[in-house]
């Protein structure tokens, strides 16, 4: 009996940051972006070193940024630091981000909050395992249920901004990645349409 090679892993595992700070790649974004149409400003209620922020910028969209704590400087979009939990309106109709996964409240009350506020899209960048477990399905899905799920292919790096700030690398990634999107001007889905989101060929 023959035994299959073994193939070396080469993922970075790093410590979990204090603040859930983890930077998804711009493609991500630009991925995002060739698949949904935003009108109208958009929001990064956790922008970070402003990933997001910086990409539909330089797509012409009105962007405003806050988080928690300020780690960009001289960025005109940048709104100041803000508690997203504590905000009583939205800054823009769309909110789009890579909300904190697992610090105080967790990533679901973060989409539970965006949904209050948005009148127009709500894009969440999480882990693909997020989808998954019936306690979500009969919570947060069933009340909620979006409108769209891309699956980010091939997997993408998101190390802690720290490292990147410490002048590191983004390396090869542990972790499967997926945009969650909500139509507020859309009706209610019977189910997501599901859909990968494929690099370009170059």
């Amino acid at each position: 009996m023959s035994s299959l090679p073994v193939r070396e892993k080469k993922a970075q595992i790093w410590e979990r940051d204090e603040l859930d700070w983890y930077v998804e790649p711009t493609e991500a974004t630009e991925a995002l972006l060739r698949v949904e149409r935003f009108v109208d400003a958009v929001w990064d209620p956790a922008c970070g070193g402003g990933n997001i922020c910086n990409t539909f910028d330089a797509r012409g969209f009105i962007v405003r940024g806050t988080d928690i704590v300020r780690r960009i400087d001289g960025k005109p979009w940048w709104k100041g630091e803000l508690d997203f939990y504590s905000a009583t309106h939205t800054k823009a109709p769309n909110i789009v981000c890579n909300p904190p996964f697992f610090r105080a409240k967790g990533a679901e009350a973060f989409i539970r909050k965006a949904l209050t506020l948005a009148t127009g899209k709500v894009a969440m960048f999480l882990d693909v395992r997020f989808i998954a477990g019936a306690e979500r399905a009969n919570g947060l899905f069933a009340d909620h249920p979006p409108h769209r799920i891309w699956i980010v292919t091939p997997r993408v790096s998101c190390p802690p901004g720290s490292y990147l700030a410490a002048g590191n690398k983004a390396g090869n990634g542990s972790s499967d990645w997926c945009w969650l999107v909500w139509d507020q001007t859309a009706p209610r889905p019977a189910f997501p349409q599901l859909g990968w989101l494929r690099k370009e060929a170059t």
